[in-house]
């Protein structure tokens, strides 16, 4: 991580004293970032005689339109400009501004990442707290009272039914929200009968910011840590350590429990605790573990929430209501009245780096949080990207490691099956089918694993050969038997089945490749008896589906599970005592030098899904390289040996993490202003010892969506030379006037070549 000094977080708190205690009699300036993606901030003149934060949410003019931005700065007055100078419409409820951790995070953000501060801003906050505040409800609530009318019936000798005497008993303990009344079993439609009546009616009020500061209730059960776990946690306790921890363990080797016991202490001080995981899919699960362990409020912060529960998520966090704070990716913006330690779970996930637009690396932005608030983060893996495996190796980061499950059984065992000495039935071979038959015999459950949904990723014409593209990107598209659709997985485009072939007219396919439809469809003519359960994107599209799909498999009632990646990681299932790997091979041959890397992970993130209860667990690998030397070098030497074998293979080619990467993107519907845009700023890059260039070169899915897509390539052995050029090329963009329809973005640290 490149790191600001904390002079730059003093001088921001500084700063937001002198607002807090100005008393200017004259017109007092402030800097203001718009929710857009423009990279310099505007300058307001602020209310006469009204306090304005560091983070203060204000209305401003900007155009035609009115807009709610953050004031990040206070200016000088200068009279000469005053008069070309807008006044500010308003200082919204002080409740939904932004802290000044946050605010530091976002401004350093913006710089390392060199992207619009307007634009860090739009993802760091709410939707609604960056809406007028009348269009908002967040900051009242409304309870359900009793009118005279309710009460004098409550009080007579009526009979009433026991759903309306509950009801009636609810209300008179005190009023209650909508959410308390769902929660001791009123329905909807009761409530509407007491309104109706006019025996009760809404009462609004300000909603109180109240913090919870009582004991926390922690149960253990009959948990016995193994030694591995009191090694670590004997480590986590040493109060010296200031470096962020790198937990590396085995599959099922108990990294949630070290987890939980991390955070103890820090929660039993009324301390906060934020733990990042990169699929909505794990946190049903953790949820339920931390409310059992502390039965303490824990707070889901995902893409899965609605406006209006994703800011009142963030108020109350904000406001120390919460003592556990659960998301995914843009978490890290969530603010915390007391933060006492960060969790980033599966850390080498691609998912904490977005792809497109502000493309930060939430794993990365938690790191420098920790550092800037001087708390402990912990980064847990059981194969930590090589990025973090390096900084532990040089010593930036503080490896702890479990080799041992906390039960007596030994860790999978891993077989390859070289498919090129052995046909396939639908991707299966038949010592696969014969293992899945065995498991199914012995009452256990098998999961096979085959990362493309849908039916089957390659359609040929029969009459001429050709493959079924998409002419808006290139590539090909996939076919879906589930919807009778061919679909582009890139831009989204479907078509109906069967599509005319683009080159001679022929509707005639034939399916090559296996996705996960076509194993479920083979799997269920193969054990018909059997219950199968397909998990992939297309399947779990309802909000609950992938709990419920969850629930069912811990359940043991599908007994053959069929799952892409999101399966691949964090999820334990006692019950899966076979795992079956299809096809590894594109990991060997991808153009993205990180590929062997994502393999490894993949495989062994899969293959711990095997043998996570009482028995042990067999992965079955098949591939047409079975005596490729990285694969045999992971399965037999385990990832310690495979990462650093590829660090050394990066080291002697100059590449990260040895060294520092940043790509400049450029896209365009005509292909050539696309190069052209790059080959300019290359040109206007003087030339160094220090920085080699690549490029430009065509994105490895070059056109999506119509629009053509090349990259810049920037590699050095040192950070700042680097930044610095970048800042050169940000001045030299702005100067320039750019190609209509054109996009360009810059990607600091880069982990996608697509």
């Amino acid at each position: 991580m490149f790191l600001k000094s904390s002079e730059d977080i003093i001088a921001l708190e500084k700063q937001s004293s002198i607002l807090n205690s100005y008393r200017e009699k004259g017109p007092m300036l402030i800097s203001v970032a718009i929710p857009k993606p423009i990279r310099n901030t505007f300058t307001y003149e602020a209310l006469p005689g009204v306090h304005i934060n560091l983070g203060s949410r204000v209305s401003v003019p900007f155009g035609n339109q009115t807009l709610i931005g953050i004031v990040v700065k206070k200016e000088a007055n200068d009279e000469k400009t005053l008069k070309r100078i807008k006044k500010i419409n308003s200082v919204l409820d002080s409740r939904g501004d932004m802290p000044i951790d946050i605010l530091n995070l976002c401004l350093w953000a913006a710089d390392y990442y060199h992207h619009p501060i307007g634009d860090v801003f739009t993802n760091a906050l709410p939707a609604l707290l960056r809406a007028q505040e009348t269009k908002t409800n967040l900051f009242v609530e409304k309870k359900l009272s009793l009118t005279s009318l309710g009460f004098e019936l409550n009080q007579s000798t009526k009979k009433i039914s026991p759903r309306k005497k509950l009801l009636f008993r609810l209300i008179q303990e005190g009023e209650k929200t909508k959410d308390e009344l769902f929660k001791s079993g009123i329905k909807p439609y009761l409530i509407r009968v007491f309104l109706n009546e006019g025996w009760a009616y809404w009462q609004t009020t300000r909603r109180k910011a109240e913090v919870k500061t009582s004991k926390l209730n922690i149960s253990y059960g009959d948990l016995i840590l193994n030694r591995d776990q009191e090694k670590v946690l004997a480590q986590l306790s040493d109060k010296d350590e200031n470096r962020p921890f790198l937990l590396q363990g085995i599959t099922g080797s108990g990294k949630t429990e070290i987890y939980l016991r991390a955070m103890e202490p820090h929660l039993n001080r009324g301390r906060q605790a934020l733990i990042l995981v990169p699929e909505i899919g794990l946190t049903p699960q953790m949820v339920s573990r931390f409310e059992d362990r502390f039965r303490t409020r824990v707070t889901i912060i995902n893409s899965s929430l609605t406006d209006k529960q994703r800011a009142q998520a963030w108020i109350d966090a904000k406001e120390g209501q919460s003592g556990i704070i659960l998301g995914t990716r843009s978490a890290i913006f969530t603010p915390l009245k007391n933060l006492g330690i960060i969790i980033v779970d599966e850390e080498h996930d691609l998912s904490y780096k977005q792809q497109e637009g502000f493309r930060y690396s939430a794993r990365d932005l938690a790191i420098y949080r920790s550092h800037s608030e001087r708390i402990p983060i912990i980064l847990g893996s059981a194969t930590p990207s090589l990025e973090s495996f390096f900084n532990a190796k040089r010593g930036k980061y503080k490896k702890l490691s479990l080799g041992s499950r906390p039960t007596e059984i030994h860790p999978e065992t891993y077989r390859v099956i070289d498919t090129s000495q052995f046909s396939t039935r639908e991707g299966l071979t038949q010592f696969a089918l014969r293992s899945i038959e065995k498991t199914l015999n012995s009452g256990k459950q098998a999961l096979v694993f085959v990362n493309q949904r849908g039916f089957c990723p390659i359609l040929l014409c029969e009459e001429c050969k050709q493959i079924a593209t998409c002419d808006r990107c290139q590539v090909k598209l996939t076919y879906h038997q589930t919807t009778e659709v061919l679909s582009c997985h890139h831009c989204g485009r479907v078509k109906s089945y069967p599509a005319p072939c683009d080159s001679c007219g022929s509707s005639r396919w034939i399916h090559l490749g296996v996705g996960t439809e076509r194993l479920e469809k083979f799997l269920g003519e193969s054990f018909p008896k059997e219950e199968i359960l397909r998990i992939d994107r297309d399947s779990m599209r309802g909000k609950n589906s992938m709990r419920l799909a969850i629930d069912r498999i811990k359940e043991d009632k599908p007994r053959i599970l069929i799952g892409t990646q999101i399966l691949a990681k964090g999820h334990h299932f006692p019950n899966i005592t076979l795992v079956i790997i299809v096809n590894v091979d594109a990991g060997f041959y991808s153009a993205d030098f990180r590929s062997l890397e994502r393999l490894g992970q993949t495989i062994l993130q899969v293959g711990g899904r095997a043998g996570r209860g009482t028995d042990a667990g067999e992965v079955l690998i098949q591939t047409q390289f079975g005596n490729q030397e990285t694969l045999q070098k992971l399965i037999k030497t385990g990832y310690q040996k495979f990462a650093e074998h590829l660090l050394k293979e990066r080291a002697d080619a100059f590449l990260p993490p040895v060294r520092y990467e940043v790509a400049i993107h450029s896209e365009c519907p005509e292909q050539k202003l696309a190069i052209d845009f790059l080959q300019n700023i290359k040109r206007n890059i003087p030339k160094s010892k220090d920085l080699s260039l690549a490029g430009p070169l065509p994105a490895i899915i070059e056109k999506k969506n119509n629009r053509f897509r090349q990259k810049l390539i920037l590699i050095s052995k040192e950070r700042e030379p680097l930044h610095k050029k970048l800042s050169e090329i940000e001045r030299f963009v702005a100067r320039s006037k750019l190609p209509r329809g054109l996009k360009w973005s810059i990607d600091v640290d880069p982990l996608n070549m697509v």
